[in-house]
This record gives structure tokens, C-alpha cells and sequence, in this order.
């Protein structure tokens, strides 16, 4: 499965390294390890990982999880007018800034990440079309992927 990602965080973040670098551990660690994953229904998985603070947060609303089984968007004035999505899933992961900001180190980031994540899995509402989608296959993959890349253990209470 194809990951791709929009990471969208507050200026707070960008002062230490860390944070910034977890986020893109993460983010590689997991679109490598979804490669193998593979789906009927599902071909790419599109994440906006959103961690705003709570003075940014207010403007944002989460969207609903989308499926596009077979669609072109048309975007105007855009470099590419047009984008084929093609059993293309879209969420949005939101992270809690309050929790993450008060990590100290890259790898207590990424392991909350990881951990934020497995949880956004167990309770995310997939679209109708997707009720056959292997939702239990990909959370063990995603668990699987963060274990063997030594991100979380299994008695981290997964």
C-alpha cells in the first residue's frame, strides 16, 4: 500500500529538532513498512498528521475519513490540474499537542506516535464502501511494522 503524507504542525515544533525529526521518522518508518501491505480495496492510504497547539488547534476541524474508489479531482491554477485517486484512502491523524510537546527526545516522540496512532486505528470510522476492508490486518500490520523497527515493544499495552 502507498503512504503518503501532510504533516501540518505548530511553530512551537519547529524550535527543537526532535520533534521535527520523529515526525519524519515516523512517517518514513511507516510508508516504508505499509509497502507490504496489500489490500483489494484499498491501493493508498493519504494521512494529514495534524499536531497544532491550542491556540492554532481552534481554526482546525478534523475531516471525516474519504474513500475514492475511482475519481479525478480537478484543481485550477494548480501545477497538476488533475489527480487521479484511485482506492485512495484519506484521514486525519490528529496528535495531541499537549502530550507530545512534553516529550524530550526523539525517541519518546516517536513511540508516542506510535502508539497515538494505533489507537487512532482501533477507533477510526472507516467510509461505508470500505465495510469489507481488512481493518484488523492493517492495525496488526501497523503494530507489526513499529515493533520490528524497535519503535514499541508488544507489552506496550497494545
Amino acid at each position: 500500500m502507498k503512504t503518503t503524507f501532510a504533516i501540518e504542525i505548530s511553530r512551537e515544533l519547529s524550535s527543537f529538532s526532535f520533534y521535527k525529526d520523529a515526525l519524519y521518522a515516523f512517517e518514513s518508518v511507516l510508508s516504508k513498512g505499509l509497502l507490504r501491505f496489500n489490500s483489494d480495496l484499498v491501493g493508498e492510504i493519504c494521512i494529514g498528521l495534524i499536531c497544532l497547539s491550542p491556540k492554532f488547534s481552534q481554526f482546525f476541524q478534523a475531516r471525516r475519513p474519504k474513500y475514492y474508489e475511482d475519481k479525478t479531482l480537478k484543481f485550477r491554477g494548480s501545477v497538476t490540474p488533475e489527480v487521479r485517486m484511485y482506492k485512495c484512502l484519506t484521514v486525519d491523524f490528529v496528535v495531541d499537542f499537549e502530550g507530545y510537546f512534553r516529550l524530550t527526545t526523539k525517541e519518546e516522540c516517536l513511540k508516542f506516535l506510535a502508539l497515538s496512532f494505533i489507537d487512532f486505528l482501533k477507533i477510526l470510522k472507516y467510509p461505508g464502501k470500505l465495510k469489507k476492508f481488512e481493518k484488523e490486518k492493517l492495525l496488526q500490520a501497523v503494530k507489526d511494522i513499529f515493533i520490528e523497527n524497535s519503535i514499541i515493544s508488544a507489552h506496550d499495552g497494545i
